[in-house]
């Protein structure tokens, strides 16, 4: 598609113009202060980063806590640090995240916010310590001040969690002091990039923030292409020197034409047998003599994913004296999303004029309309105290969360047959045809209320050289689903219940300044499975649940310029949810002739275990250094219906080894000042079970200097340079060698 820069670049003008004259030449601080953000610091960590290096985290308690303090694996990603990698996306980032692979992909074309953390699927990313409702929440770089990832169950922190650990995105607040940068990107597939963001302070009371986004253009494979316009507010307010409000609110405008994933190339196709472990990921390959381009999109011109997020959340803190202060909070958020794809899709193959080409059988089209609504109320009450030769500090806190998710899905027949690559397709012509979709899928309404109530504890003893953390959390919860066009009474009408418990207790000793040792045992819950009944005609009532334990080091030398965090765990995960047998059946004293219909049966485990390390160095003021590494073995340990998966991986598991190493150096001298080079290497190795491993290399070379008193910059970067071919996560291939451009300014 082609994008007048015109309609990609207004916002930046108009910021630009708009603001300027308020601006007089103001330049900006190498990196912020505790002084430029109108916070309270019990609940706030703007300021407490140098570069790469983040000293203190608000995931491990929901209040600012020093990391040497936490006795958990913590990784974390300041601006600074998203930026220099050319972050867009959570996904970008995760590339550099121990413990992290990639399921889905939210890049120019894909969004679908999926990961695997220490093995276990994450589907649901956390924003501002808010678990966001639906796996396909769309981020943007422009509006995050750092990425937090808590390694392990974290149910403490958040209720409802996968026991691998929770990636929490935390957005930016405004500054006390104005400034405004203006960035423009594009890149060699087409990809247009303007983004603006204002930080004006209006008095020494009230500060706001402003941050404006459009992206538009194609993508690198056949008919994708993605339209993100972003709108980001921000308040902050002082009404006294114990007492803060902040707010934000996010709006999120998307139009794509996604291309296909890995999934569509059917598992029962003729073609699956030939490729990588028999799964089916045939893009890129020559197959006994088929050849399908590594750009093949079987999905066409016509599919159409809209998607409109509304994101709002405010909160008041409130220092009542040296040692209790309160933070409230609300939040809404309210995702609508509209797909409209082929489905059903079957690749084979077929001669025309001589050639073996692909092709495909019994397409059919749909159309999912959902829109989910989510509220959502915390408050902490914090206390810090002080007896006996310990420090002591006690949050007290509470959550309630409102979800209603409607879900309406209809199906076409199947559409005409079709050959990829013939003049005529007849399916992505028929499936623009919205009178077709006949035969209705789903009519969902799913509402859940879930409470929780947590008591943690955070003891310091011997000078601050020790630390026990002691918590636990309490929720309830019940979730009603209801699908009047089910086929059976619990289809129609399902309602179950939560009610589980996530202690977490761990220590951590420092033996000198720059050394730390750490010791956990957490737990957490990932809710009741719905829509599933056991063999007795009864709704399943287990919860799915996960105990993991850490033991770890943390170090930080020569004044923080060293940061190293290196962690060894095992985490397991029981009541997993899998269909009943005949023999299961027979097993339980039932007739198997009697019992019909889907039932089910909790009795599947999972377990990974191995260990992760992540480094960070600013070996010199202009040369740093990130670098991690992973070993990691996620496998079955009990399945009675397929006992030969016991000690196979878990579905769509990660390979056992894995490492990024990044670095970037702001070169020396008055010739060469302003320059800077980076490069990152990125590894997964080919015992991923569903996909093959690969090498990948980025580089990037900056320029840096003053125009009219106008800091300015620019820079060019290269994505994959040696133009691999490779598969970024399960359903995700990578993009080829792409090359792009920016110009930013600040002032």
């Amino acid at each position: 598609m082609e994008i007048p820069m015109t309609r990609l670049l207004w916002p930046a003008v108009f910021a630009a113009t708009w603001f300027s004259p308020l601006l007089p030449g103001a330049d900006l601080p190498a990196k912020p202060t505790t002084e430029e953000t109108i916070v309270l610091a019990e609940f706030n960590v703007a300021g407490t980063s140098d570069g790469w290096l983040a000293s203190n985290t608000l995931s491990g308690t929901r209040t600012n806590l020093d990391l040497r303090d936490l006795p958990r694996s913590m990784q974390i990603m300041t601006s600074e640090f998203l930026s220099d990698i050319g972050a867009l996306t959570l996904t970008d980032a995760t590339d550099y995240m121990s413990g992290i692979t990639n399921v889905g992909g939210q890049d120019q074309t894909n969004d679908s916010n999926t990961y695997q953390v220490r093995g276990f699927r994450q589907n649901k990313p956390y924003r501002n310590g808010q678990r966001e409702p639906f796996a396909g929440m769309l981020y943007d770089s422009a509006t995050v001040d750092r990425v937090e990832v808590l390694k392990g169950p974290s149910s403490l922190l958040a209720g409802v969690s996968e026991p691998g650990g929770m990636i929490n995105a935390i957005t930016k607040v405004p500054r006390s002091r104005a400034e405004t940068s203006v960035n423009l990107r594009g890149d060699s597939w087409g990809m247009r990039r303007g983004e603006v963001d204002v930080s004006l302070p209006i008095n020494r009371r009230l500060a706001t923030r402003l941050v404006l986004v459009r992206q538009a253009g194609d993508g690198w494979q056949q008919f994708a292409w993605s339209n993100r316009s972003v709108y980001y507010g921000a308040v902050s307010f002082k009404f006294s020197d114990q007492t803060r409000y902040n707010a934000n609110i996010e709006y999120f405008d998307y139009l794509a034409n996604p291309p296909s994933p890995r999934s569509t190339v059917a598992s029962s196709s003729p073609l699956a047998a030939l490729t990588w472990h028999g799964n089916g990921a045939i893009n890129g390959l020559n197959l006994n003599g088929t050849f399908i381009p590594w750009e093949f999109n079987p999905l066409g011109p016509n599919n159409r994913r809209t998607e409109h997020i509304f994101r709002g959340g405010h909160q008041i803190e409130h220092r009542f004296n040296s040692m209790v202060s309160l933070r409230v909070s609300g939040n809404f958020t309210r995702m609508h999303r509209v797909d409209r794809r082929l489905s059903g899709t079957q690749i084979t193959t077929r001669v025309l004029n001589g050639l073996t080409i692909p092709s495909t059988d019994a397409l059919s089209s749909t159309n999912d309309d959902e829109t989910v609504n989510t509220y959502t109320a915390q408050a902490d009450l914090v206390g810090k105290f002080k007896y006996g030769g310990l420090s002591h500090q006690a949050i007290l806190g509470a959550e309630y969360i409102d979800t209603d998710d409607i879900r309406i899905r209809d199906n076409t027949p199947a559409l005409t047959p079709y050959v990829f690559g013939a003049t005529e397709q007849p399916a992505w012509v028929q499936m623009l045809e919205m009178s077709r979709y006949t035969l209705p899928n789903t009519r969902l309404h799913a509402h859940a209320r879930r409470r929780g109530v947590s008591l943690t504890n955070v003891i310091g003893a011997w000078q601050e050289r020790a630390h026990l953390m002691i918590g636990v959390r309490h929720d309830e919860g019940t979730i009603i689903n209801r699908n009047p066009i089910a086929t059976d009474a619990l289809g129609r009408y399902q309602k179950v219940s939560e009610n589980a418990n996530s202690p977490t207790v761990g220590g951590v000793y420092r033996l000198n300044e720059a050394v730390s040792l750490y010791s956990s045992i957490s737990r957490s819950f990932a809710g009741v499975p719905v829509s599933a009944i056991d063999m007795f005609g009864k709704p399943l009532d287990q919860q799915i649940e996960g105990k993991g334990y850490d033991v770890g080091v943390k170090t930080a030398w020569l004044q923080n310029r060293i940061y190293f965090n290196a962690a060894g765990f095992q985490i397991d995960q029981i009541n997993g949810q899998r269909q009943a047998n005949a023999s299961d059946i027979i097993a339980a004293g039932l007739d198997p002739l009697v019992v019909t219909g889907n039932r089910s049966i909790q009795d599947v485990s999972a377990r990974s275990r191995g260990w992760e390390s992540d480094l960070m160095i600013k070996v010199a003021e202009g040369y740093q250094i990130a670098a991690t590494y992973t070993n990691l073995h996620a496998f079955v340990t009990a399945n009675k219906a397929n006992p030969a998966s016991v000690g196979g991986p878990v579905s769509q598991g990660p390979g056992r080894e894995s490492w990024s190493f990044f670095h970037k150096y702001d070169l020396p001298g008055s010739i060469l000042k302003g320059l800077t080079l980076t490069h990152s290497v990125v590894f997964r190795d080919s015992r991923r079970p569903t996909v093959p491993g690969f090498t990948r290399q980025d580089a990037s070379i900056a320029y840096r200097t003053t125009i009219f008193r106008k800091k300015v910059s620019f820079s060019v970067r290269q994505q994959n340079v040696t133009d691999i071919q490779y598969w970024e996560g399960f359903q995700t291939r990578g993009a080829p060698r792409t090359t792009s451009f920016s110009l930013g300014s600040r002032f």
